[in-house]
């Protein structure tokens, strides 16, 4: 199994993380309705609802391509966690992408991509339990493990955030996103940063025979 493309993936898979925790923010500063359609402040925003909507689950299908490649999702476990994972990471790109592409036009937002999002984050969550429970299993670095956990209690961590949310800010959107993608989105920027120490070599699937 090849693991010279692991710190790349995995580096990927951080800077997603990186910008699935900071969507929060960058939504309470940049919402659709901060921009006039047509002007040089509205393409600033439409671009940063691509950066931080869209891109972010898009990225993080590398860091389960590096898990895999890595062999710490191998086992049924694995590949089932793995695979949900990466449906649940592409539909909520694809869910976004629609309403992002609908927002950047000038329209409004488009019912079909909300629940393909949606669904896609239910999807992402189960998996992500799974896999949760993979790697602390079988990974024994202090970041990976807490990634482990982070991506195993996402549920119950995106409730508490939310609720947190609407009793300190409840007319605030950014709480909702930050529910969504806060406890993924850390997660992988520790499991990212653990898979960047695989060593840059391949093992032969087969050995070779004089």
């Amino acid at each position: 199994m090849s693991t010279t493309t692991v710190p790349r993936d995995a580096g990927l898979a951080m800077l997603g993380g990186t910008l699935w925790v900071l969507l929060a923010g960058a939504w309470s500063l940049v919402g659709p309705d901060t921009a006039e359609y047509g002007t040089l402040s509205f393409v600033a925003v439409a671009a940063s609802f691509w950066i931080f909507l869209v891109l972010p689950p898009v990225l993080l299908l590398f860091g389960l391509s590096a898990l895999r490649r890595s062999g710490d999702a191998a086992g049924r476990p694995g590949i089932a966690g793995t695979a949900a994972a990466a449906v649940g990471y592409g539909a909520m790109a694809l869910g976004n992408g629609i309403e992002v592409a609908s927002m950047s036009t000038g329209g409004e937002e488009v019912a079909l991509g909300h629940a393909i999002f949606l669904i896609g984050f239910l999807v992402s969550l189960l998996g992500g339990m799974v896999l949760g429970v993979v790697v602390f299993r079988r990974r024994r670095d202090r970041l990976s493990r807490t990634a482990a956990v982070l991506l195993a209690a996402a549920l119950p961590l995106g409730i508490g955030i939310g609720l947190l949310g609407s009793a300190v800010a409840p007319e605030a959107d950014g709480w909702f996103w930050a529910a969504i993608a806060v406890p993924t989105g850390l997660a992988w920027v520790l499991l990212g940063r653990s898979l960047r120490s695989v060593p840059e070599r391949a093992t032969p699937e087969f050995a070779q025979v004089p």
